[in-house]
């Protein structure tokens, strides 16, 4: 927040902060105890959903003052919002979305790791698919009825129409060596592995723990690790 301040104040100071866009946002959350997990690296919404606020210039009303704004939006469209904002059209390469005026996205596909830690998530307007590969683990909340994600809703049947639907979104966003998790049009994945928590699951080293989930009672102690010489 100082360093915030600081960066606002001088463009203040310089004249230049009724003439300058300011984008703030963050590259991932953090579970902080969430589903008795920590750090980061999971489609949890403590570690998925990230801050992004856009300030426009003085007088910008495409950004307004004081408006929230719920589109499903990611990294991919900062880079044509802010080309957009500064008058410079925008490249038909780009895959983002400008965040100005009302275009949106109907569901949105993100990715963690590779291997035996891959991780995919859809997720639209209401509903979140997480995709573990090892053990073809998928995860289906419904984020308007639950939005703390404690109901896996894949196995129910009232929900299979829309389980259908974004595993079908997510097949269709695979490539390389994730196309491999798919078999005559269904998702196989990897097969399952045993789960054991290594020797330290302190909050050093909970960073890419993904499925099945470590057990909270293993969580909440940091064990420091001293060099040769015996200083910590």
């Amino acid at each position: 927040d100082h360093q915030l301040r600081v960066v606002i104040g001088t463009l203040r100071e310089e004249a230049l902060l009724d003439n300058t866009i300011i984008l703030f946002t963050s590259d991932h959350g953090d579970m902080l105890g969430n589903q008795g997990l920590w750090a980061k690296r999971l489609f949890y919404e403590n570690s998925a959903n990230i801050p992004l606020l856009l300030v426009g210039v003085n007088g910008d009303e495409r950004v307004g003052h004081h408006r929230v704004d719920d589109r499903l939006v990611g990294w991919r469209d900062i880079m044509p919002t802010l080309l957009d904002l500064a008058g410079i059209p925008i490249p038909e390469t780009v895959e983002g979305l400008s965040m100005v005026g009302n275009e949106q996205r109907e569901w949105c596909y993100c990715e963690i790791d590779e291997g035996v830690h891959a991780t995919r998530m859809i997720r639209d307007g209401r509903y979140k698919l997480i995709y573990y590969a090892t053990g073809n683990v998928r995860q289906l909340f419904d984020m308007q009825e639950d939005p703390q994600e404690l109901v896996n809703l894949a196995n129910d049947a009232d929900h299979a129409a829309v389980l259908e639907r974004l595993t079908g979104h997510l097949v269709s966003q695979l490539y390389n060596e994730d196309q491999a998790w798919v078999q005559d049009g269904a998702l196989v994945g990897l097969p399952a592995r045993e789960f054991t928590p290594g020797p330290n699951k302190g909050l050093t080293s909970q960073r890419g723990a993904h499925w099945p989930q470590p057990p909270a009672t293993n969580m909440p102690q940091i064990e420091w690790h001293g060099d040769a010489g015996g200083n910590r």
